[in-house]
């Protein structure tokens, strides 16, 4: 096996363009020994949720064509896709953003389509692993002094960690009796994780997460907006770059085509059965908290940075 590219891989996992002889394969790869909890776990998962995905909707997602392992790695193979771009890519190089949302809605509403029904109780348990837990373990870790900041900064942190624990606990007194639809989901329907066509304008779903504990279409759309209305893969890049400052979150350096793109999808979804207000603030503030392990392996201060994002998104919602 030729390697052609290394691709950006989440959850600890290697993701890699290769040539088998015949064709280019992606392989996306896990160590079998290192981080089993945040890495083999979420990958094997992903796995069932790429069939899943491609039982109910084969047109928007792809098939695994192996799955093996070696040299202390499992890895499964999927086909490889000339003429894709993922939307981060697609909107950043002046795709319409009118036609990325069109096809974006259409997709959601195919998915909010496959029901589970109505179960009461599933934003409680996302509640308590998402945001409470991921709290818990930043306060933690914040009073024992082990993160990449100075003095001032951690005693901004530790405050804000507290007065976030304090809403979301109002929060989930709310909410942890309803009932809500669940659906088929993506699990991680950020822009990257949406292949774009360049050619035939269609979209293909790739990398969807399975242990969402809560099949709700609102988590999905709350991932776009993670990566469209706050900015997250450009604001990634910019921390990459830049000193970060966790009391301000730059979300003014946001370039106009991924709010733009926030702006006509809301337009477009609110008008549907499934869409919640308040449920899309919540999950939309989840998906800043809940990276907060993951983060602390590589990028710790990164990780500082977005929950504090996150804790001024929770901030909006009225208890």
């Amino acid at each position: 096996m030729e390697v052609i590219k290394t691709l950006k891989g989440g959850s600890l996992s290697n993701t890699k363009i290769l040539w088998d002889g015949h064709n280019k394969i992606v392989r996306k790869s896990i160590s079998i020994n290192n981080n089993r909890e945040y890495g083999l776990v979420r990958w094997q998962s992903q796995i069932r949720k790429l069939q899943h995905l491609h039982r109910y909707l084969p047109e928007f997602s792809v098939s695994i064509k192996l799955v093996g392992q070696t040299d202390g790695y499992y890895f499964y193979d999927l086909p490889y896709y000339e003429n894709h771009i993922n939307c981060y890519e697609a909107l950043l190089k002046g795709e319409s953003v009118d036609v990325i949302v069109n096809k974006i809605h259409n997709l959601l509403s195919r998915l909010a389509k496959i029901s589970y029904g109505s179960t009461q109780g599933p934003m409680g348990l996302y509640i308590a692993e998402e945001i409470i837990f991921p709290l818990q373990a930043a306060l933690e870790i914040g009073t024992h002094g082990r993160l990449p900041i100075n003095d001032n900064e951690l005693l901004f942190f530790n405050s804000s960690v507290c007065e976030a624990l304090d809403i979301i606990q109002k929060i989930l007194v709310k909410v942890k009796n309803e009932r809500m639809q669940e659906s088929l989901t993506h699990g991680n329907l950020t822009l990257e994780n949406i292949l774009w066509n360049t050619e035939t304008k269609e979209l293909l779903m790739i990398d969807p997460y399975a242990e969402t504990y809560c099949e709700s279409i609102m988590g999905d759309v709350s991932q776009l907006l993670q990566s469209s209305k706050s900015g997250y893969e450009f604001i990634s890049n910019i921390y990459d770059k830049e000193d970060i400052c966790i009391h301000k979150y730059p979300i003014d350096k946001i370039p106009k085509c991924f709010v733009n793109f926030s702006e006509q999808l809301i337009k477009k979804i609110e008008v549907e059965d499934w869409y919640s207000d308040s449920h899309l603030t919540l999950f939309h503030a989840s998906q800043f908290t809940r990276m907060f392990p993951f983060k602390l392996v590589n990028s710790p201060r990164q990780g500082v940075a977005f929950l504090m994002y996150g804790i001024n998104l929770l901030k909006t919602i009225q208890c």
